[in-house]
């Protein structure tokens, strides 16, 4: 898989973006109890999370892999004190004795990668032995796609500040007829900096139960979290006055059995 890095208007805001959500990304960390020696970020970016994990869990040995080789020079001048790979194949930890994090990556595989891509991913999350798997992405029910979108929501939309971006958005993916719809266009409404991107971007490319059925019979699930982001509850509301509660992300973490 290969994303065009030009395709990030303001790498600057785009990483600002994901900074703020870096405690968040951490929701693992109090979570399993069974030894493990390394932490794996999968798509690290400039490695900010890593950076911001070890002073806090200075046990753990840090690697961090991301396919953008640019992204893997932010990271190793961002943290010297860590491992960076944009190669899979020379990350040489032992699987068994680490934890993979996946934090906002399951969508852009998705959306910039081919259905080997996919597989590849899959295989690699599951195929490689990890002691833990940490999820947390973009993901809502299976039933969204089937309810109807809130009208009074829809036309109040369509007639504030964002119509413009809303009629952007209707071009690239269709009228919003159905919940799925109108959350996929609040979940990116604000990311208007990089719009050419995220607008072509697939935020919801499986739901839930889709997510859930790929969980091979080697792994149990032991926690698991369907959410609103807090911060994209409370932008809806400050822009539009309404509360948007559906599911829209979700957190897993799977321990190997």
């Amino acid at each position: 898989m290969d994303i065009d890095e030009n395709r990030i208007a303001d790498l600057e805001i785009y990483l600002t973006r994901m900074q703020r959500s870096i405690l968040d990304k951490m929701f693992f960390i109090d979570k399993v109890f069974e030894p493990f020696k390394y932490i794996l970020d999968f798509g690290c970016a400039n490695g900010e999370l890593i950076k911001a994990m070890q002073p806090m869990f200075p046990d753990y040995s840090y690697i961090g892999y991301d396919i953008s080789s640019e992204m893997i020079s932010a990271a190793k001048e961002n943290v010297s004190d860590a491992e960076f790979f944009d190669d899979w194949d020379k990350i040489g930890i032992p699987f068994g004795e680490s934890l993979i994090n996946i934090s906002s990556t399951i969508h852009e595989v998705y959306s910039y990668g081919s259905e080997e891509d996919v597989r590849i991913f899959w295989e690699r999350v599951f195929d490689s032995g990890f002691r833990y798997v940490a999820i947390r992405d973009m993901s809502c029910p299976a039933s969204m796609a089937e309810t109807p979108c809130d009208a009074e929501k829809l036309d109040i939309i369509m007639n504030s500040g964002y119509a413009k971006w809303l009629e952007s958005f209707e071009n690239v993916w269709g009228k919003v007829h159905t919940q799925r719809d109108l959350a996929h266009f609040l979940l990116k409404y604000k990311y208007t900096q990089n719009w050419d991107r995220e607008v072509h971007e697939n935020y919801l490319p499986i739901s839930t139960e889709e997510l859930i059925s790929r969980i091979p019979d080697g792994y149990r699930v032991v926690y698991r979290d369907g959410f609103t982001l807090p911060y994209i509850s409370w932008q809806i509301r400050k822009d539009f006055g309404f509360d948007f509660t559906d599911n829209t992300h979700i957190k897993l973490i799977l321990e190997k059995i």
